[in-house]
């Protein structure tokens, strides 16, 4: 296998792309050609460019893996993930969120196709916005845990994300919500997650959810701090006490907000979102992932 290893250096855990590119460096067995970002889009332009290469190598965090698919030849080339940022919830689902583990995967790791979110959001001035996507979309409590967690809780690292959810206090908005079936009704949410891993940062909040299934799980939150506080420590312990408002799968959903919301995909902020299509592509793309 011959690898483009493309690297973040500005991902959520300080340092810690830098470290992964030292020992990735170290391994005399593994044929990878290094390139570093320098801003936004950096990755995508890369994997666009890498043509010459059996796969891509994404060093960094569900940020970097969403750029890194934007431009990946997924019909003809595998992602690999070497995880180094704030959630990783990608790389927990395929058992990679140890560094040595990930780097053991690129030796021995065998290779799964993984279903991923075609994602398009319309913003209030008539913009639309694409994505491909491998894990997360959220408006509400979500995205404001994310914003806490980068802006005011980076410190904790790893930890970030978890310590931002025990503080941030749900938010109440209306939006409309429907799938593939047809027009929902218009309720009032403190969160709406899309989700196609079972993780959301350290939390496995979809505790069903698999990468292959050909469907996107769906969670509706609706509930005050104090029962949020609940609903995620139950969470963290492994139950299913206190569990969200509604929980349910489908191949594609669409949320309309009836005021334009900010838009968390896998890590990028979209601002002044007033719809978004969600659809489920199954098996698309190959990756490696963990020894069994």
């Amino acid at each position: 296998m011959k690898w483009l290893a493309i690297a973040n250096p500005a991902a959520g855990r300080a340092h810690e792309a830098g470290r992964l590119l030292q020992r990735l460096r170290a391994m005399r067995d593994i044929d990878a050609t290094i390139a570093e970002t320098r801003q936004p889009g950096d990755a995508t332009r890369m994997a666009r460019a890498a043509a010459g290469f059996d796969g891509v190598i994404a060093i960094g965090g569900d940020g970097t893996v969403a750029e890194v698919l934007r431009g990946l030849d997924r019909a003809t080339q595998q992602l690999a993930v070497l995880p180094a940022g704030h959630g990783n919830c990608l790389a927990r689902d395929l058992g990679l969120a140890e560094p040595d583990r990930a780097l053991d995967a690129l030796r021995h790791g065998v290779t799964q196709p993984l279903d991923l979110m075609d994602v398009l959001a319309t913003h209030d001035d008539g913009r639309r916005t694409a994505r491909i996507l491998a894990s997360t979309l959220a408006f509400g409590y979500v995205t404001e845990v994310v914003m806490c967690g980068r802006e005011r809780l980076a410190g904790f690292g790893r930890y970030a994300y978890a310590a931002a959810a025990m503080v941030v206090v749900p938010k109440r908005f209306r939006a409309r919500v429907a799938g593939a079936a047809g027009h929902g009704a218009d309720r009032e949410y403190t969160g709406l997650v899309i989700n196609n891993t079972a993780h959301l940062a350290n939390f496995r909040g979809f505790p069903d959810a698999t990468l292959t299934d050909g469907q996107l799980d769906v969670m509706e939150l609706a509930h005050g701090w104090p029962r949020q506080l609940l609903h995620n420590a139950s969470v963290l312990a492994g139950s299913r006490c206190w569990g969200p408002a509604a929980m349910r799968q489908a191949a594609m959903e669409h949320v309309e907000p009836s005021q334009p919301l900010t838009l968390m995909a896998d890590g990028e902020l979209l601002h002044r979102v007033c719809a978004v299509t969600a659809t489920c592509l199954p098996g698309a793309v190959r990756c490696i992932t963990a020894v069994a």
